[in-house]
């Protein structure tokens, strides 16, 4: 967690982003498990608060705190571990990805970085924090997505155009990408003036919004967004699957996706100024 981060806030985004992984294939959660490593000189209630963050995302989706583990350890790790359940007939997989399919994700992305330079700039590290960690898991939207014909589904943990790339590798299918098309969090025109990085390696090339990317059969494409409107879910649709390389339009010309975003074993990220 970064430095200065609310206790609470570190507790809530831990049991946000595993919600989030039952939500990227339409299940409802059902129960949660930690197991935490913690320095003998912790402050007890810094943890106590980092639990009940935790239990306030977990009592808000109906998930039972079934138990954990704790162990003495060097520094402060926490791991959450989210057990749900699906609908057979509502089970989506990425495998599910095919040609012929509308792109999409849910609401606006880019909120997390912005976040992040906030926070790293000093333009406003409270809010920045509350920006990059204050995540939600659409586990609603994405039952409703599914019931109304939604294919593929991830969420954006680590960016879109990593996340592009990363269905290009494992499933061969490309994505052809309209630019401008691109819905991003009002406060990136903000985290671009400050960075001086473009808004859509902002939005794109970050991650940590935690949104879920999806497809829809072409043909399913207007009904779906039409029931999308009906159930208040917003969405945005960005382009379609083919059989060859991830490409974007530009207004121009089509040029190559780069995909970076958030990697594990990777340099910290850089956007523009910002390290």
């Amino acid at each position: 967690m970064p430095d200065g981060t609310d206790p609470h806030l570190a507790g809530r985004f831990m049991a946000s982003i595993n919600l989030s992984d039952i939500a990227a294939m339409a299940g409802h959660p059902i129960s949660f498990m930690t197991a935490y490593s913690v320095s003998p000189d912790l402050d007890m209630e810094y943890l106590e608060a980092i639990e009940e963050g935790m239990m306030s995302v977990l009592r808000k989706y109906s998930v039972d705190f079934i138990g954990g583990d704790l162990k003495e350890g060097d520094d402060l790790t926490l791991v959450g571990i989210a057990i749900g359940r699906q609908t057979k007939k509502l089970t989506r997989k990425r495998s599910d990805i095919a040609k012929g399919q509308m792109v999409g994700y849910t609401n606006r992305i880019g909120r997390a970085a912005s976040g992040y330079i906030f926070y790293k700039s000093g333009y406003d590290r409270k809010r920045g924090l509350s920006m990059l960690l204050g995540v939600e898991p659409r586990i609603s939207e994405a039952i409703k997505m599914s019931e109304y014909g939604a294919r593929f589904m991830m969420d954006l943990s680590d960016g879109l155009y990593a996340s592009l790339d990363q269905m290009k590798q494992d499933y061969g299918v490309g994505f052809r990408i309209v630019r401008d098309e691109i819905a991003y969090d009002d406060s990136v025109n903000k985290a671009s003036e400050i960075s001086g990085s473009d808004v859509y390696d902002i939005a794109g090339n970050y991650g940590g919004d935690y949104e879920i990317l999806f497809s829809v059969d072409e043909a399913n494409y207007k009904d779906f967004q039409a029931a999308m409107d009906s159930e208040h879910i917003e969405v945005h649709f960005i382009g379609e699957t083919w059989n060859g390389d991830n490409i974007m339009f530009d207004g121009n010309a089509w040029h190559p996706i780069i995909g970076r975003g958030y990697e594990h074993f990777s340099e910290k990220p850089k956007l523009g100024r910002i390290v």
